[in-house]
């Protein structure tokens, strides 16, 4: 009752505002409702689309800029009474999602004076902390009940008790926040730029032996997750896959002994194996794997569309086309896939372009309705690619191919030649190294295809030392096999080949026609 008492004299001390929180329902027939169903059924997709809709004659944006205002305010107050309680949430997104809402709570009682019923608060949000290893928020709660019990209370028991926590969860979160630090030291390196980074692997390995000091000393959630990623970063930085996949194991069997779900790591270590078979061909464990890391995900969510990427490379490798293009549509038209970072959706963009490959040749059946696959702009594309154009060693590479299988698959021989002689430089002083073999050796089959006057018997017999080198490589070792090789390359050659005909192209008369030109 006493607790209730202090809240009932907080309430009735402070003016409670009206609580602006918005009105879901369709029959609400308000500007800012309309707005936000317009945006929420994808009816609008900028500003000038909204605005023709809202305000068709106004001479001015500032009504819409401040209905937008208006709509984002009363969104932010919505947003405190989303049910956390929902059926793809795990316990412990559960409990941080409602254990943040009770600490803010509890600051704004003590704000207002109103100390038991914050205290108490804490001391009950405490025991959530500790169990679901919130390790910043034990420190924040420790901080204050130790004050409050040192200044207020003078519980010198209770004093020493919570500075006792408070040190031990400080001294965790430092150790927490140095492994986050790490592999974020790690990891930039590889967000826009795929290609294999050696060099990094001794600085991963002497982070881990850091790390694995602390190991037997701290077991918490977010210590031991960020040591795992920088362990197995040692690892896949060197593309050593076997390594890895049995190294995920391990990390899967100390999280499933949580008393709690933690998805998350155990997740990434799935995604982890799902590269390693991959990488090793063992498909049918890699469909495995990959079905139980999408069981594990928030649908929507950033690691949701990675899962979807690695099923669709799966699909391709597997020579499930149509499956592909299936997991293709339900990316690209998810409600959060415009919220992407860039280097996710060029990604995608890639994969549009080989499913294009595969409609011209008729591998796939796109839907008689589906908008997406019209017709293939080959500029467009490139435009919509400024990230990963750089990438010379990593997804520039798979960029690069799928132009010249285009040009050659539509019959623009000319400037499919033009194209081939850019990059064989670019060949020569890219890739001739152990981890892009594999792409040198396609590349060189590519440009054998003029040389034999894009002739499909020819092309065969020119071709065939380059592709035996091909096949001898291990994809083990081939840097980033899994992204760069949308479809494997022995298969890729095979699509192209079967593209080629019996004619002779007169290539020598096509170089001089274009000279002319430019």
């Amino acid at each position: 009752m006493e607790s209730l008492k202090e809240l009932i004299y907080v309430v009735n001390r402070n003016k409670v505002k009206q609580i602006d929180i918005l009105d879901l329902s369709e029959e609400d027939p308000s500007k800012v409702n309309l707005l936000y169903q317009l945006i929420s059924k994808g009816d609008v997709n900028t500003d000038d689309e909204a605005l023709q809709l809202l305000y068709p004659n106004a001479s001015s944006k500032s009504a819409y800029y401040n209905l937008k205002g208006i709509l984002k305010e009363k969104l932010l107050n919505t947003l405190f009474f989303i049910d956390a309680y929902q059926n793809d949430h795990s316990d412990r997104q559960v409990a941080f999602y409602e254990s943040y809402k009770s600490f803010a709570a509890s600051q704004l009682l003590m704000a207002k004076n109103a100390r038991n019923v914050g205290v108490q608060l804490l001391e009950k949000l405490l025991k959530t902390a500790e169990f679901y290893e919130f390790t910043d928020l034990a420190v924040r709660i420790c901080r204050i009940l130790r004050l409050n019990s040192g200044t207020r209370d003078g519980d010198e028991k209770k004093y020493r008790y919570y500075h006792q926590l408070w040190e031990q969860y400080d001294h965790i979160e430092r150790l927490e926040n140095k492994a986050e630090n790490y592999y974020s030291d790690l990891v930039i390196h590889y967000v826009n730029n795929k290609s294999t980074k050696g060099n990094l692997r001794d600085l991963a390995h002497n982070y881990y032996l850091e790390l694995s000091e602390s190991v037997e000393e701290v077991s918490s959630h977010k210590f031991r997750f960020y040591t795992a990623l920088v362990q197995l970063f040692s690892y896949t930085c060197l593309n050593d896959y076997p390594s890895t996949f049995s190294i995920c194991a391990d990390i899967i069997r100390f999280f499933e002994k949580k008393p709690y779900a933690a998805n998350t790591p155990i997740q990434i270590c799935l995604h982890h194996q799902l590269v390693a078979c991959m990488q090793m061909r063992k498909y049918d464990e890699g469909e495995r794997v990959a079905r139980r890391s999408q069981q594990l995900l928030e649908d929507g969510s950033f690691n949701w569309f990675k899962n979807l990427e690695y099923l669709f490379i799966l699909a391709m490798h597997t020579g499930k086309y149509q499956n592909a293009y299936e997991i293709f549509h339900e990316a690209v038209g998810h409600k959060r896939f415009d919220f992407l970072p860039e280097n996710v959706t060029e990604i995608w963009n890639l994969y549009r372009a080989y499913l294009h490959l595969l409609i011209d040749i008729e591998k796939v059946q796109p839907d008689a309705d589906d908008k997406q696959f019209t017709s293939f702009r080959i500029n467009r594309f490139l435009n919509n690619m400024p990230l990963y154009s750089k990438d010379k060693r990593g997804m520039n590479i798979a960029i690069l191919i799928v132009q010249i299988l285009f040009y050659v698959q539509k019959g623009k021989y000319d400037t499919a030649i033009d194209r081939m002689e850019a990059i064989e430089k670019y060949c020569s002083r890219y890739l001739f190294k152990a981890d892009t073999m594999r792409s040198y050796f396609f590349i060189k089959l590519l440009l054998v295809i003029p040389q034999a006057s894009f002739h499909r018997k020819a092309v065969m017999r020119y071709a065939s030392t380059y592709l035996k080198k091909l096949k001898s490589i291990s994809t083990e070792v081939s840097n980033q096999y899994h992204k760069i090789e949308i479809i494997p390359y022995e298969t890729l050659w095979e699509l192209t080949l079967s593209n080629l005909g019996a004619t002779i192209v007169d290539v020598l008369s096509l170089r001089k026609r274009r000279q002319k030109q430019s």
